[in-house]
């Protein structure tokens, strides 16, 4: 194997294991359960990073898939394991800030992108540019930090592979740091926005049926005791809306 192809294959194995860690498996579960039927569907998937989420909705049945991320270093694994697997998916890098329209996708998911935003003005830019790839009746769902996180259950979320420990004060939003547990960890930073800004922001975009999801853990031997608290308090926030008639 190539030195490149064992550099791409240390970053995937990185990046995509907060995606099987058991934040990472509800994560999956209830932005699924959010997306809905793929059959035939076009999809959008903004800051799509090394296209995990690119490849499982093509693999759901979506007929087209596009992945935007501004990282030069998450399309090139994107790209390379495209090459390496074929789908038929298409990777572009772009600022999420700047997002030309790529075409009318039935759906537009954007998984963690919104928490960065610098502030509500660059919030609104990006909202406009995922709707301006909407479809008429699309579906745009967006993955975002929980604005209702309880601290003192996420100073408990090390059951569920990673630590959050916010590292400055709280104004429109909050800073942390993420410290996904494993071999080896890695941190990563993130904001936990206040209440009432996403929902407010999707309605200002002129989106309809402004919907926040219900948190969606496995069903599995783990059970209540353990899944309970994470379903009352995610790390995690799932929004939906639709673009109405032009």
């Amino acid at each position: 194997m190539a030195e490149s192809d064992e550099q791409y294959d240390a970053l995937g194995a990185i990046y995509e294991r907060a995606k099987h860690i058991p934040t990472g498996l509800a994560e999956r579960a209830t932005l699924l359960s959010a997306v809905g039927d793929l059959l035939g569907r076009s999809v959008l998937d903004v800051a799509c990073g090394t296209g995990f989420y690119a490849r499982l909705f093509h693999d759901l049945g979506a007929t087209r898939v596009v992945g935007v991320d501004s990282a030069g270093e998450m399309i090139g694994y994107a790209r390379y394991v495209e090459g390496r697997e074929p789908r038929g998916i298409t990777y572009e890098q772009h600022d999420a800030t700047d997002l030309p329209v790529l075409g009318e996708f039935d759906v537009v998911t954007a998984v963690w992108l919104l928490g960065y935003a610098d502030d509500e003005t660059a919030l609104d830019a990006m909202l406009a540019n995922l709707k301006a790839n909407l479809a008429e009746g699309g579906r745009l769902v967006v993955l975002v930090p929980n604005p209702d996180a309880d601290w003192d259950l996420l100073g408990q979320y090390g059951r569920y592979g990673y630590e959050i420990t916010r590292t400055g004060p709280m104004n429109v939003k909050q800073p942390v740091k993420v410290h996904v547990l494993g071999d080896p960890p890695f941190d990563f930073d993130s904001f936990y926005w206040e209440r009432g800004v996403f929902d407010a922001a999707l309605t200002r975009a002129g989106l309809t049926d402004v919907t926040r999801q219900p948190a969606v853990t496995p069903d599995d031997e783990r059970g209540e005791e353990f899944w309970g608290p994470l379903r009352k308090s995610p790390s995690f926030a799932v929004f939906t809306a639709v673009r109405g008639a032009r």
